[in-house]
């Protein structure tokens, strides 16, 4: 069988850095049955993955969408790990595949990135509330997307409906990773930060204390960032391997969670202000609770929504298609809690 070809977009990024490095240095032998490219924007990031001897193909933006589309049509396999917001790039990616398929008459397959905030409540605004946990076995799940989408239109979840619905028009199959909250220091050569506690740490240094959004305590998910990398490599494993790829449900029904552990936000905040206390950044681990438009403000750029899905709201998941193809995560509550201060010393190494 030859080798499949492959791209890998966000190889700088913190998931797809992670996912790099570890294919590069664990025994996993899904390399040998693949050639594999990185998507790369800069010359200067190109000759960094080069001198390790990794291909790189060069682009300008994912919103260069004929560009996406052109590179993308060379390869059976793509792993976008860039922001799941991103919808016409989404939709290239999926185009480009789709092109190259009706040229070859090979099968293709997209791996997309999501999160489970396409499912989180609104419990600040009061605009939406959800009470019940959520299956990736469930067939009602694609259905639920839409009728939120048509509620309250969210980049994320559009981007979702749009790889899907590409993905059928393209006869391209599509698997959606939709993780929760991601933590722990990624292994990639480049961005090694998560995001939320990172724009948390980094509000706190501005305002000597940490913000917490609204006096409501949600109850929320969590997934350590090597354990989330080892689901998306077992998913393009099941497709560079040639097995059955029956048991693993793409399209409607491609879509998988992967949560380990809860949180609420009060523990959030209460071990982001610990351990910026700990590494000196701020001097009270009191929280100071704020509304949403001055957390929006803070956090994400005066983004109302993407405030309240993102840091106030509640969800709950339960992986089950993931685990049926033998994900296995190890990484425990304990690594959670224990993941702010090494996190905390990142943030204020970057300060410097």
């Amino acid at each position: 069988m030859a080798k499949l070809e492959v791209l890998l977009a966000g190889a700088t990024g913190y998931i797809g850095g992670t996912i790099l490095s570890t294919l590069l240095n664990t025994k996993n032998d899904l390399l040998e049955h693949c050639n594999l490219s990185l998507l790369v924007r800069g010359e200067d990031k190109a000759r960094v993955f080069n001198a390790k001897g990794l291909k790189t193909v060069l682009f300008d933006d994912l919103g260069n969408t004929h560009e996406i589309e052109r590179i993308a049509s060379n390869y059976d396999l793509i792993i976008n790990t860039t922001p799941g917001g991103s919808v016409n790039s989404a939709a290239a990616f999926i185009k480009g595949l789709g092109n190259g398929k009706a040229l070859t008459g090979h099968d293709v397959f997209y791996i997309h990135t999501s999160g489970t905030s396409n499912l989180a409540d609104q419990p600040i605004t009061g605009a939406y509330h959800e009470p019940r946990t959520f299956t990736d076995t469930s067939p009602d799940l694609h259905p639920y997307l839409q009728h939120r989408n048509k509620l309250t239109p969210y980049a994320q979840r559009t981007a979702d409906l749009t790889v899907i619905s590409t993905g059928l028009a393209s006869s391209v199959k599509t698997y959606i990773i939709m993780p929760p909250t991601i933590y722990g220091t990624g292994t990639g050569l480049f961005n090694r930060l998560t995001i939320q506690a990172p724009i948390i740490m980094r509000s706190a240094l501005r305002n000597g204390q940490v913000l917490k959004l609204g006096a409501d305590d949600g109850d929320v998910e969590c997934v350590h960032v090597q354990d989330l990398a080892d689901l998306y490599i077992l998913v393009a494993g099941r497709v560079l391997k040639g097995g059955d790829l029956d048991g693993m449900p793409s399209g409607v029904r491609g879509i998988y969670f992967a949560s380990t552990d809860r949180y609420t936000w009060k523990e959030f905040a209460d071990g982001i202000a610990e351990a910026m206390v700990e590494v000196g950044g701020i001097k009270t681990k009191e929280i100071k609770e704020v509304g949403l438009e001055e957390a929006a403000a803070e956090w994400t750029g005066g983004h109302k929504l993407l405030c309240e899905l993102n840091f106030g709201s509640n969800f709950r998941t339960r992986p089950d298609t993931s685990r049926s193809l033998g994900w296995q995560p190890s990484r425990t509550k304990d690594d959670f809690n224990n993941h702010f201060l090494e996190t905390a010393k990142l943030v204020m190494e970057t300060q410097t």
